[in-house]
């Protein structure tokens, strides 16, 4: 099954953290700290390619942990924030990704995902994106697309994070900076054993 919608904006933000649980995959470190990677976003229009009549439109954040898997740089997704229930039912079901259930807001100028909460500034330089395989669970691979285009780095300010601890298992240390992307096509399937 495939889905395909535009993502009016995207925010990518990166933090490092001091891993302390263990992964099904390898952790890829950087001086000994994890890399975790939020990928937030507001789609639109958001379908099962082919069955055009049922649109959904909503905000997700993918909290994604920098691994290396059989020799390959990949994202592995440790939660799913999401506040719709028809896309976290099929998000859960279909992508398998560990979906959690609280209030989401995607926008240009501020992202709020249960306890992180940050602003951001104006679009500024351009900004290159970092392509990765995307995985989840026990080792699936969720089909993802990703031109990596019209990205330009912004301002973080008022960040306020009060479960990132949690859910990737140590304290975030959040960049001051993230990439914003507009009018992003929005491309990814069911998930397949890897």
């Amino acid at each position: 099954m495939k889905f395909s919608g535009t993502e009016r904006v995207t925010i990518e933000l990166e933090g490092t953290f001091v891993p302390s649980r263990q992964l099904p995959v390898e952790y890829d470190l950087v001086d000994g700290r994890a890399r975790v990677s939020l990928f937030a976003f507001h789609v639109d229009q958001l379908h099962i390619v082919g069955i055009p009549f049922v649109r959904s439109s909503y905000a997700e954040v993918l909290w994604r942990i920098a691994v290396r898997h059989r020799g390959e740089a990949a994202w592995w997704v440790t939660a799913c924030d999401l506040a719709a229930r028809g896309p976290a039912i099929a998000a859960k079901r279909w992508v398998r990704y560990p979906v959690r259930m609280t209030t989401v807001e995607v926008a240009e100028t501020r992202v709020t995902s249960g306890g992180l909460d940050f602003e951001l500034g104006a679009p500024d330089e351009p900004q290159a994106v970092e392509q990765r395989a995307l995985l989840t669970g026990d080792l699936f691979r969720v089909p993802w697309g990703d031109y990596a285009s019209n990205a330009h780095r912004v301002t973080v300010s008022r960040l306020t994070d009060r479960i990132g601890a949690e859910t990737v298992g140590g304290d975030v240390s959040w960049s001051t900076s993230a990439i914003l992307r507009k009018n992003r096509e929005h491309r990814c399937g069911s998930a397949i054993p890897t």
